[in-house]
């Protein structure tokens, strides 16, 4: 099965994607399958070193990115959200809650990332990921060498809130 976004699919050379809508009464039982077929998405992809049309719905999954939230807005969205928190705290955040989304498979998860704080306390159960700085943080909302990425910032506290 191949997963990938509308935006990683659109990127793809037109001669290697494309959509079904060729009747192809040449193949058996085509009355039966040909809604299976007509009208979806198609790639052509290398597997097991050949060549290999995957129709969507059959091996190839398109996941509609449309409406996520690209790099720039994640990374604003975290300064503004730790700019408030900072304006009504007075303090700077120790964490901030996240959704972040899995590269190999783009699930999401909610999750807290640690800000400067040290590993092996208390609550480290709770923390999913450590940076040293905000910046650090932000550059998370680009895919980069961790398997996942920050699709949106939900808000920030500090380690005394968990306690």
């Amino acid at each position: 099965m191949i997963r990938m976004t509308l935006s990683e699919y659109l990127r793809v050379p037109k001669d290697y994607r494309g959509v079904w809508t060729n009747e192809r009464w040449d193949i058996p039982n085509w009355a039966d399958i040909r809604e299976k077929h007509l009208g979806k998405r198609t790639l052509m992809t290398n597997i097991n070193g050949g060549t290999c049309l995957v129709v969507e719905g059959m091996g190839l999954e398109i996941i509609d990115d449309s409406d996520w939230k690209k790099p720039d807005a994640v990374r604003k969205e975290i300064s503004r959200q730790c700019l408030k928190f900072f304006t009504e705290r007075g303090i700077e955040p120790h964490y901030a809650d996240c959704l972040i989304r899995y590269n190999d498979n783009y699930d999401t998860v909610e999750v807290r990332i640690a800000i400067g704080m040290d590993a092996e306390t208390e609550k480290d159960d709770d923390i999913f990921f450590y940076c040293d700085t905000l910046e650090d943080m932000k550059s998370l909302a680009e895919n980069s060498s961790e398997d996942f990425y920050i699709a949106d910032c939900y808000g920030f506290g500090v380690y005394e809130d968990l306690l």
